[in-house]
């Protein structure tokens, strides 16, 4: 039995804790949320994006599609991004109200925070740019005393009567045509842009808008929809929506927001208990081995070779060799992976009802601590919730790590040359190497270039569960299984959920499926959801003489992916 191409240990890398929602209604805790405006303030994109609807919330803004439904872009920070590197300080950390000027002013655009305004103007783009980084703040920052037609709601000084920025909209039609409209604290005022006076109001908001007597006149925002209700206007107050015909003056439909923008969700703040399992990518690596045939090369006696052995691409936006989670842990590659694998797990097409903000007062910091697994619904009782969402995520982990081994592969071809002057010109050289050999025998001597393969082996493993609460508006406060009751006691209202909660928890993680599809428990008492010490697992490769390298690694194996890829560098083999 030989061992020296057995696969070796090559990097451990411990993955951010992932949450896997219990399913748990809400009117199962005691503490409900507090389900505050979903957004800071949202904007109607420029006309060249007619779909498009920003979202601000904290110091990031996302891009959300109105015709499919679907975040398409964010988080990204404000700062540099929304008007580059020209809009103040103080806006860079959150904007609390915005508004587009409309057809009467179409580049000009308002943003509020505090009792302060700037105007961006996108007629002013910075050449090389695109998009809202492109445009400047060219007015501002002021305050807003004097300049819109909200005094009833200021002060002397200026602030605001009461906390928060009114809620903006500008106007279309020819009836509001330069106009926009403000609403605060139940009130509803209309400015006129072209003369800078007050065109309406202040007013009750019922007066000036016929909304349903039960619908919140605190609204949080407001927008306006695409296709058939490009020009009608969603008004959205804690929960609730309201779709709005502004010329028949009339709702035209009604209800919860996550029903009409399941996208919206993961901005709700709502109670949730989470199933926390921490993970781990073993990766190992193997003896290379060659690969294909890249150049043939005949020397005669006394004769000597030299080719240039290069890597090379087509790419010109490539600088050097592109890297993936197998090759390299740098923070850059790590970073990039997480953000796959989120963006996989979202998009999935699981059945999760609802993904959870984990930390709703710091959206980036949760993401950099956490990632999401998806939802196992505690309250139906059927056993395997948890291995379908483990499923998932196994899946969205490896497909991020192709990708990126996909991508640092994209473009990528090794060649042999005689001398540089050969080189391609449209072609760029990531990595270059010299062969040079003399034949001092009185034979012919015949050299083959091959490119350098290298196998991997990479298992996803199970290391450790425990169980989170968050209230939907604070950081996860995150158990161990022996403190589960505890905390049970303190968040639910009723002891036969905590009973449910334990019994499900108990057979899930007594059935937890591993990598050949068979069952491993994790607990040595499931009644008592007590965890078994020192669980490991074991992983057999096929050796070429038939035998087999076994593996042993901490913890449950849920997935695994073998790879053969390129080193990039070339082996010379003398025939």
């Amino acid at each position: 039995m030989s061992t020296q191409n057995d696969f070796r240990q090559l990097a451990t890398i411990e993955l951010r804790r992932v949450f896997t929602s219990l399913g748990m209604p809400v009117t199962a805790f005691h503490q409900t949320g507090t389900p505050g405006p979903l957004f800071d303030t949202v904007l109607n994109t420029d006309p060249s994006r007619p779909n498009g609807l920003w979202l601000f919330k904290g110091a990031e803004y996302f891009l959300y599609d109105l015709e499919t439904g679907s975040i398409e872009e964010g988080p990204r920070l404000i700062a540099g991004n929304f008007a580059g590197d020209s809009l103040p300080q103080m806006f860079r950390s959150g904007i609390h109200s915005t508004v587009w000027g409309g057809p009467a002013f179409p580049h000009l655009w308002y943003a509020f925070k505090d009792e302060m305004f700037v105007r961006i103007n996108s007629s002013t783009a910075v050449p090389g740019t695109a998009g809202e980084s492109a445009w400047r703040v060219d007015f501002g920052p002021r305050g807003v005393l004097g300049e819109w037609a909200t005094g009833a709601w200021t002060n002397p000084d200026g602030s605001w009567r009461t906390s928060g920025v009114p809620v903006a909209l500008h106007g279309v039609g020819s009836r509001f045509h330069g106009m926009i409209h403000f609403f605060k604290d139940g009130q509803y005022v209309r400015h006129n842009l072209n003369t800078g006076g007050t065109d309406a109001g202040p007013m009750p908001i019922r007066q000036a808008w016929n909304l349903p007597e039960d619908f919140p006149t605190s609204i949080d925002v407001a927008f306006y929809g695409t296709g058939q209700n490009e020009e009608n206007i969603f008004f959205i107050a804690g929960l609730r929506y309201v779709l709005y015909d502004f010329r028949q003056n009339r709702v035209l439909d009604q209800g919860s927001v996550e029903n009409r923008f399941p996208a919206f969700a993961q901005f709700l703040g709502r109670p949730q208990l989470f199933l926390v399992e921490d993970y781990a990518l073993e990766t190992l690596v193997g003896a290379p081995h060659l690969g294909r045939l890249i150049d043939t090369r005949s020397i005669g006696a006394g004769s000597t070779i030299k080719r240039i052995l290069v890597t090379e691409t087509l790419d010109t936006s490539k600088t050097s060799l592109g890297q993936s989670l197998l090759t390299s842990q740098e923070s850059s590659v790590v970073s990039n992976f997480y953000d796959r694998v989120d963006k996989n797990t979202s998009s999935g097409g699981s059945t999760e009802s609802y993904k959870y903000q984990l930390n709703a007062q710091a959206h980036a910091d949760a993401n950099a601590t956490s990632l999401w697994g998806g939802e196992a619904n505690a309250t139906l009782n059927v056993q395997g919730g948890t291995n379908t969402t483990r499923a998932g995520f196994n899946k969205a982990t490896f497909n991020s790590m192709q990708t990126q081994v996909d991508e640092a592969k994209k473009q990528t071809e090794q060649k042999t040359y005689n001398s540089e002057d050969e080189f391609t010109q449209s072609a760029k050289i990531l990595k270059k190497e010299i062969f040079e050999e003399k034949n001092s025998t009185d034979k012919v001597r015949v050299y083959e270039f091959y490119e350098q393969l290298q196998p991997y082996l990479t298992l996803l493993v199970l290391r450790h569960v425990r169980v989170g609460y968050s209230d939907g508006t604070t950081r996860p406060e995150v158990v161990e299984l022996s403190a589960l009751r505890g905390l049970l006691d303190r968040v639910l209202v009723e002891p036969a959920r905590q009973t449910q909660l334990t019994g499900y928890l108990g057979r899930e993680l007594a059935n937890v499926t591993d990598q050949e599809g068979k069952p491993r428990s994790l607990l040595m008492d499931s009644s008592d959801l007590v965890l078994l010490r020192n669980v490991t697992s074991t992983y057999q490769v096929q050796r070429a003489d038939g035998t087999a390298q076994t593996i042993t690694v901490r913890g449950i194996i849920t997935g695994d992916r073998t790879w053969v890829e390129p080193t990039y560098t070339i082996t010379c083999v003398q025939v």
